[in-house]
């Protein structure tokens, strides 16, 4: 299959990718149909990615997808685009070991690399930098732009220094292009009413100063690829899955909520807002911020009826915000805020960071998967569990840190709450997905 396509790498975290990648999306937008994606688990970059384009973003993440599933994604969803464009994640070689790093992406699905490199306070050391990219492992780097260029001058010294990679042009320092972040990173578009206009000015700073012309020419020129069937068909009857949205409960992979969709039909609702879906046969809560809530989620009436549903035997997954939703209480400060009281546990919400991905051994059948299963996925929080009274867990974390004592996944009747961010490309059990 065809599919023109650039990955937008760097090296290092902090280069400024996401906002030139969502410039690059938001300019290209303007003359053709364009596609997002976003290396590894985030799910905060691919929102600004969703904003810029129209469209929504996919994550294509080699650990927890696997190589068939990543390139599997990748075609399903660049198969009605005219251009994909896919941020890397860290620096090129960065990852667990180089085998999941975007270099191992940009090999495995055999696309062409653009760099973006931070010139700030750095003159002619970047022909080195991008001279060290691009011999390390003999990447397949074609294009180079160059970010928060202070002028002409420095440019002139920036690109001079660069040999046998094309310079795409530069992107010249602004304010503008700021973003604010917090402690799992930046801000989410729902809640940064900056986003807009960053994004806006790092689009028209790469329509001035970007050969964009060059850049679609290098997608154009990246390799066919094999296609792998797509086994997620769309089925003719629906049940009703209720999932949560809101400034507080939003992090969602977009193929999660797609391939939902194959067989219920989606009713999104607000627990900030104290909302009800009666009749839902599936509930799904997502991460998100509830700290930043707490005082509302206490209040919602959204609590007692996801308790009843549970208690009912309804299937609901609360992963990590989710989780943190159906416990007993959050606490902050020594302040307690009564939850959804699905699980007998009390969370603090202000702790040390826990970040990296997690690798889990089934203990207990879930609608998940099977006992004796192994399942990978991701875990982003500062909160913890500071009571947690007699529950069963259906996981022990081979990797990562779990809820407790390398445990995850605490059940009660078929409801599961997990720090884990699953992937549904992954889930082999159909009984829920």
């Amino acid at each position: 299959m065809r599919v023109p396509r650039l990955l937008i790498s760097s090296d290092r975290s902090d280069s400024g990718k996401t906002l030139i990648t969502s410039g690059i999306l938001k300019a290209l937008s303007k003359r053709m149909r364009v596609r997002g994606f976003k290396a590894g688990p985030d799910f905060i970059d691919p929102g600004y990615h969703k904003l810029a384009s129209g469209s929504p973003s996919i994550n294509l993440d080699l650990f927890i997808m696997g190589k068939e599933n990543v390139i599997k994604s990748l075609c399903k969803y660049s198969k009605d685009k005219d251009i994909s464009v896919i941020e890397g994640v860290m620096g090129l070689y960065d990852g667990v070991e180089t085998e999941y790093s975007t270099y191992k992406l940009s090999e495995d699905t055999r696309t062409p690399i653009v760099l973006v490199i931070d010139c700030y306070n750095v003159g002619s050391t970047v022909g080195a930098i991008v001279k060290g990219l691009v011999s390390y492992k003999n990447a397949n780097v074609k294009g180079v732009i160059l970010n928060r260029v202070a002028s002409q001058t420095h440019f002139t010294y920036c690109r001079n220094s660069i040999e046998g990679v094309k310079v795409l042009g530069y992107i010249p320092f602004s304010k503008e292009l700021s973003v604010p972040s917090r402690h799992l990173g930046l801000f989410t578009v729902e809640s940064n009413r900056e986003a807009e206009k960053a994004i806006s000015k790092a689009a028209e700073l790469v329509e001035n100063y970007v050969d964009l012309d060059s850049l679609v020419e290098i997608a154009k020129e990246s390799s066919e690829i094999e296609c792998p069937d797509d086994d997620h068909q769309q089925e003719t009857s629906k049940k009703v899955a209720a999932i949560a949205y809101d400034e507080a409960f939003n992090f969602y992979y977009y193929e999660n909520l797609d391939r939902i969709s194959k067989r219920y039909e989606l009713r999104f609702f607000s627990p900030l807002n104290g909302d009800v879906v009666e009749g839902a046969d599936f509930i799904y809560i997502g991460g998100g911020y509830p700290e930043l809530f707490m005082e509302e989620l206490e209040k919602s009436k959204t609590k007692e009826w996801v308790k009843r549903e549970s208690e009912r035997g309804k299937p609901v997954l609360g992963e990590c915000g989710g989780l943190m939703f159906l416990s007993s209480n959050l606490i902050k400060n020594g302040r307690k805020f009564k939850m959804a009281g699905v699980f007998d546990i009390d969370i603090e919400t202000s702790g040390k960071l826990t970040l990296g991905y997690t690798e889990l051994l089934a203990v207990k059948d879930s609608f998940i998967t099977d006992k004796g299963k192994l399942i990978r996925g991701h875990e982003f929080h500062v909160s913890y569990p500071i009571r947690v009274s007699e529950e069963e867990f259906a996981f022990e974390n081979k990797r990562g840190k779990g809820i407790l004592n390398g445990k995850d996944g605490v059940m009660s009747k078929n409801t599961l709450g997990t720090y884990t961010h699953f992937h549904f490309s992954i889930v082999e059990k159909r009984t829920v997905f």
